[in-house]
């Protein structure tokens, strides 16, 4: 054998193990398994197909997971079923993440902004409330400002979109390598792989890590494994999901309610100080021993919140 053949023979060899490997980690990692109850339905947007869920009756709500590794509607679980009994809810899976199609495509917080506004004109047809997590906050303000029509009260869950990131040489090189085929797919794989999402969700998202089940570490795993979820991701990971919302945030209209968790990691309770200055009729509600995850860590005590609030903003309607 000539070395020309014995170099070829190896560059194949770099290229197919690495695939196979990534192949067996996607296949053990399986499919999505626990869906929101209620009905699934599909919105043919611009960019890729959206997938969605839609339970109840009454007045719409729409729900906006946070954009993360293996994130999806079902974030909203300990709460969809509950919502549906005063509202439409509908709860969407972003572009990328979930059940929505995972297109090769550059991701970006406006893109975010631009699939609400569309969606709420498009599917909901109707003035909505609308609930923002981390940083699908900063989605919704901007949608409800480019639109007040559309949307009738915003709850904010721990915004994380109060500024825009600065992405740095090494973010560029990272968003780059995980964009590759294959080794791209590697690198991906190891940054989701169980171990690492298991820490992140008990170092940076649960205060109460007994939350942190083997379901729950199962449904995120596989949905961070879905073909081509490393494309959003990379957008993440270098700042290209992040829409600044300070000045779009001083412009709403909206009766909007920020609920904070003491203990979220990401976005310390004290940047809440910032939004209540540009928004001085913004209410602020912040709930102890809980992180970034509001709704799931501390679901019976956010649902009583968001049922005051919404019932002393139809009184601020009657009023007026």
């Amino acid at each position: 054998m000539n070395k020309s053949m014995r170099r070829l023979l190896l560059a194949g060899a770099a290229v197919a193990v690495p695939a196979t490997i990534n192949a067996i980690i996607a296949y053990r990692a399986g499919q999505m398994t626990q869906p929101l109850p209620g009905e699934i339905g599909y919105y043919d947007w611009v960019y890729g197909c959206v997938a969605f869920y839609r339970m109840g009756q009454g007045s719409p709500l729409l729900l906006v997971h946070t954009p993360c590794a293996g994130a999806s509607s079902w974030e909203w679980r300990n709460v969809f079923p509950a919502l549906a009994n005063h509202y439409t809810v509908y709860a969407i899976d972003l572009l990328g993440f979930g059940l929505s199609e995972k297109p090769n495509i550059p991701y970006t917080g406006r893109m975010y902004a631009d699939l609400v506004h569309d969606f709420l004109q498009d599917v909901v047809g109707e003035r909505a409330d609308a609930f923002g997590s981390a940083l699908s906050a900063s989605y919704v303000v901007n949608a409800a400002v480019r639109r007040p029509d559309s949307l009738r009260r915003l709850v904010l869950i721990n915004p994380t979109g109060t500024t825009r990131s600065h992405p740095s040489i090494v973010d560029g090189v990272t968003r780059s390598s995980l964009r590759s085929p294959v080794l791209g797919t590697s690198l991906y794989y190891n940054m989701v792989s169980m171990q690492n999402i298991v820490r992140e969700l008990h170092e940076h998202l649960y205060y109460d890590t007994t939350i942190v089940t083997p379901e729950l570490v199962n449904e995120i795993h596989a949905a961070a494994h879905q073909p081509g979820s490393r494309y959003a991701f990379a957008a993440l990971l270098s700042g290209g999901l992040d829409l600044p919302m300070r000045m779009a945030f001083s412009a709403l209209t909206q009766p909007t309610l920020l609920i904070w968790g003491r203990d979220a990691y990401y976005t310390p309770v004290d940047e809440a100080s910032d939004l209540l200055y540009r928004h001085p009729e913004a209410r602020l509600v912040v709930i102890d021993e809980c992180g970034m995850l509001p709704h799931d860590e501390k679901a019976g005590e956010f649902l009583a919140i968001v049922r005051d609030f919404t019932a002393s903003a139809d009184m601020g309607e009657i009023a007026a």
